[in-house]
């Protein structure tokens, strides 16, 4: 008789509840803040912008970034005016490449951006052709370096987009030598599987509107050449693999 009663009541209880026990949904969770190190020169700081901290190809990319894959975009940025591919590896224990490996050590999945080079070119405008090429063999031996440190700096390499040279005052002896130091550039991230934005496409034809050089001998960029500069790496990430959609 009670185990009959015990049935009778089962069978109740799953009317009652439909048959079925309830599901719960897992928690949905944000995805974790992405990661952004700007690394470089004065183009990384964004001088020559209105508003730097805004208008900058850094703060610019970082938005574009963050639009991209719907997740929030932490910015590192540490950039130097003046830097040149030695200065940036340095001796010190504490050069911007230093301070790029423990950022990436404690950030493994990080977007990185790299403008280098541009100081190391202008060190030697008006050398002799042979302390050029030097220049020229020295900067891609450093930049094989800093992209080997850079990949090696934690488990998950990171993604890495580096600018290519643009040339302020084309149809001059600096044609040349922006061609070769921007074929460096190709080759040495195409070894270590960095992607390419190509700064130099995008500001041909468009030199005067994308720098202040027409107007007083500044090459860097206006605020129209950042936009651009921070389009053409944007087109040059793999934002799918971040997206938090």
């Amino acid at each position: 008789m009670r185990l009959m009663l015990t049935v009778i009541l089962l069978a109740l209880l799953s009317t009652a509840c439909g048959g079925e026990l309830p599901v719960r949904e897992p928690p949905s969770e944000e995805p974790p803040p992405l990661t952004y190190l700007s690394l470089g020169d004065s183009l990384a700081v964004g001088v020559g912008a209105s508003d730097p901290d805004e208008l900058g190809y850094t703060p610019l990319y970082r938005d574009r970034l963050a639009e991209a894959t719907g997740r929030e975009v932490e910015l590192v940025n540490l950039g130097v005016s003046g830097e040149t591919s030695s200065s940036m590896i340095g001796e010190s224990g504490d050069s911007q490449l230093d301070q790029a490996v423990r950022v990436l050590r404690e950030s493994p999945e990080a977007v990185v951006t790299l403008s280098i080079g541009g100081n190391d070119l202008l060190r030697v405008r008006n050398a002799p052709d042979a302390a050029r090429r030097e220049a020229l063999d020295r900067f891609g031996w450093n930049l094989n370096y800093i992209l080997r440190t850079l990949r090696r700096a934690s488990e998950s390499p990171p993604e890495i987009v580096v600018l290519t040279l643009y040339n302020p005052a084309p149809g001059t002896i600096t044609d040349p030598w922006t061609g070769r130091m921007n074929e460096t550039i190709r080759a040495v991230a195409g070894r270590h599987g960095a992607s390419v934005a190509r700064a130099d496409r995008a500001f041909e034809g468009r030199e005067r509107q994308y720098t202040h050089f027409g107007e007083r001998p500044d090459i860097h960029p206006t605020d129209a050449g950042y936009r651009a500069l921070a389009d053409e790496l944007l087109k040059s990430t793999d934002v799918e693999q971040y997206s938090g959609l």
